[in-house]
C-alpha cells in the first residue's frame, strides 16, 4: 500500500508561511497603532494637565514657556495623528493582502483534499480489484 504523497506540498507550505508572516505583520502594526494612541492620549493628559496647573500670579517669562510648551505638545498630537494615519492606512493594506494570502492558502488545501479523495477511490478501486480476483480464484478451486 502506497502513502498519500501531495504534489503541491512544498508550495502549500510556503503560502502558509506567508499567511503566517502576513499576521505577525498585521499584529505588529497594531500593537504600533495602539502605542502611538496611548501615546497621544498622554499627550493630551499632559495639555490638559499644563492648562489647568496655571497659579494667580505667573511671570512673563514663564507665560511665553507655558505657551511655546503649550504650543509642542500639540504639534506633538498632530504628529501622533499623523502617524496613526499612516498606520491604519499599512492596517488596510496588510488586511487585504492576508485576506489574499489565506484565500490562496484555502484553494491548496481545496486541491490537495481532492488530490486525496482521488487517491482513496484509486487505492480502493485496486484493493476491490485484488478481492475479486481472489474471491474468483477461490470460486475457481472450490469448483474443482
Amino acid at each position: 500500500m502506497t502513502a498519500f504523497n501531495f504534489k503541491f506540498k512544498s508550495v502549500q507550505n510556503v503560502k502558509k508561511n506567508l499567511e503566517k508572516k502576513a499576521q505577525r505583520e498585521l499584529a505588529f502594526i497594531e500593537n504600533q497603532i495602539e502605542s502611538l494612541k496611548s501615546s497621544k492620549e498622554e499627550t493630551l493628559q499632559d495639555l490638559k494637565d499644563h492648562r489647568l496647573g496655571s497659579k494667580q500670579t505667573v511671570k512673563l517669562s514663564e507665560i511665553k514657556f507655558l505657551k511655546g510648551y503649550a504650543l509642542c505638545l500639540e504639534e506633538k498630537i498632530t504628529r501622533f495623528d499623523k502617524s496613526i494615519r499612516e498606520m491604519e492606512t499599512k492596517k488596510e493594506k496588510k488586511i487585504s493582502e492576508l485576506l489574499q494570502k489565506s484565500k490562496e492558502h484555502k484553494i491548496f488545501d481545496k486541491i490537495e483534499e481532492k488530490h486525496l479523495q482521488r487517491f482513496n477511490f484509486d487505492l480502493n478501486k485496486t484493493e476491490m480489484k485484488k478481492v475479486d480476483e481472489i474471491a474468483v480464484r477461490k470460486f475457481v478451486n472450490s469448483q474443482k
